[in-house]
């Protein structure tokens, strides 16, 4: 049976550098990370500490009368962004999957199955290598990933089966440390974070678990995750890559951060539909909001998580942590909502057109028309694909200016870049597409200059109208 309510808590805690001190331009010139020197140990401790707050949080659920059958209510535990990185700002990629592991295995009893954890931001660190043996290169700028790992309890969800990773796109200026930090510490000048997506209707659909996209069903319902930054009023992440006609509508929208509230501009949840943010600045805080009600939902209850010190019983000798050495603050505390009615399944309302190119052999170019529910004509996406090049899955939006190499001609490339001096190579594939205005009775024509190995044209390839009532699309293929 499907869930038909759900409970939003809180870990409010207080994740961002310690001793700090601000320029006039609100950028952090000095501080600390606070953390074990020894990475694995650190993972070790926040994973016990996180486990405690879900254990506070457990504990401290009124219980429902008469008692409801499992599946009915499903608790949503969200944690802030910063929540796991260390003292260096970030951890190695190895720690990283190190506290994927932990949390993933300290989830799986089944007395978490009415639970789905978003816990908070795991901050992971990679550096290009040189010489020989491999090492990091020390003064090469370091790739940054910044990711959610929201995870569903339960023996049946174990591992990736009830995983989703959702990663941020936008380095924020108080992501790190400007100058300062404590030895070893990351400088915002040092880290980049990876490169964003594609923007355009439906790419922030997650294909596959892990894939970072900002839009994923999970337990039956549809969720939107933004962390900080890109949920800013003047970002929209999630708004700039809306849901396509037929797609589930966002039912829970999370907003784990570091110094960012809900902002209005940025809700893509259906109306009915909760926007949760938990935020770890200034000591911690959250909020509760559900679109379409004007007030901001108030919480049920508050309850401290313990600050006693961590005990890391599969150490030798067994070690002691205190909170402390971890945030800068003490433990925390678990915010706890009222029990609400979970918003119905709905779809983005509106059609699709899809018309399909074959380009030769080895080239197509699915094309969507997306109309909404008035049936007018929104937006035109495009999407090439191959068996010979290798293009990502994106739709994209006109103009579409597209150059690449096919898989032989990258071969030959390979081979004149090794030459002294390294000769060049042309890219042998060429896509130019761009809507046109109207011609031959149609509202809009589509222009294309296609230069592929085995297939070239220059024209019109389709003609459409602004609205689904008027005749259909008139192909030349």
């Amino acid at each position: 049976m499907p869930y038909t309510q759900v409970q939003f808590i809180a870990y409010q805690i207080d994740t961002s550098p310690a001793n700090v001190k601000w320029n006039v331009n609100d950028v952090m010139v000095q501080g600390t990370y606070p953390g074990l020197a020894s990475n694995q140990l650190d993972v070790q401790a926040r994973c016990e500490l996180m486990l405690r707050a879900m254990q506070t949080a457990r504990d401290n659920l009124l219980p429902s009368s008469p008692p409801e059958a499992p599946g009915t209510t499903l608790k949503v535990l969200l944690a802030p962004e910063f929540f796991f990185r260390g003292s260096q700002g970030a951890y190695p990629m190895e720690d990283v999957q190190l506290a994927i592991e932990i949390l993933q295995r300290t989830v799986s009893d089944d007395q978490w199955s009415d639970w789905v954890f978003g816990f908070g931001s795991i901050l992971g660190v990679s550096a290009p290598a040189v010489g020989s043996p491999p090492t990091i290169d020390p003064n090469a700028v370091k790739e940054v990933y910044n990711f959610t790992l929201i995870q569903k309890g339960g023996v049946a969800s174990q591992g990736h089966t009830g995983a989703r990773v959702v990663m941020k796109e936008l380095k924020s200026g108080i992501d790190f440390i400007a100058q300062n930090a404590n030895p070893g510490g990351l400088l915002i000048g040092d880290v980049e974070h990876t490169v964003a997506g594609a923007k355009g209707p439906g790419n922030e659909q997650q294909r596959v678990n892990y894939d970072g996209a900002g839009i994923f069903d999970l337990d039956g319902i549809t969720w939107g995750v933004e962390i900080c930054l890109d949920h800013l009023g003047s970002v929209k992440r999630l708004q700039k890559s809306p849901q396509l006609p037929g797609e589930n509508q966002v039912q829970i929208q999370l907003v784990p951060s570091g110094g960012m509230s809900i902002q209005d501009a940025s809700i893509i949840a259906a109306p009915g539909g909760y926007v949760f943010n938990c935020d770890g600045m200034n000591g911690g805080r959250s909020r509760l909001d559900q679109v379409g009600t004007p007030p901001t939902i108030p919480p049920l209850s508050t309850h401290p998580v313990d600050n006693a010190p961590i005990t890391l019983n599969e150490v030798s000798p067994v070690q002691d942590v205190a909170v402390t050495q971890l945030f800068k603050g003490n433990a925390g505390r678990i915010v706890t909502y009222p029990v609400k009615a979970l918003p119905p399944a709905s779809k983005v309302q509106g059609s699709i057109v899809t018309l399909d190119w074959a380009l030769g052999a080895d080239y197509r170019i699915k094309f969507d028309l997306v109309y909404d529910e008035n049936g007018d004509y929104k937006t035109l996406l495009c999407q090439p694909s191959s068996t010979k090049t290798s293009f990502s899955l994106y739709n994209y939006f006109l103009p579409l200016v597209l150059t690449t190499y096919s898989k032989e001609m990258l071969a030959v490339k390979a081979l004149n870049d090794k030459r002294s001096p390294p000769a060049p190579t042309d890219p042998d594939v060429k896509i130019k597409i761009d809507v046109t205005g109207a011609a031959n009775g149609f509202d809009h024509g589509v222009l294309c200059h296609i230069d592929l190995p085995d297939f070239d044209f220059q024209g019109v390839a389709f003609l459409f109208n602004d609205t689904v009532a008027k005749p259909a699309p008139k192909t030349s293929w």
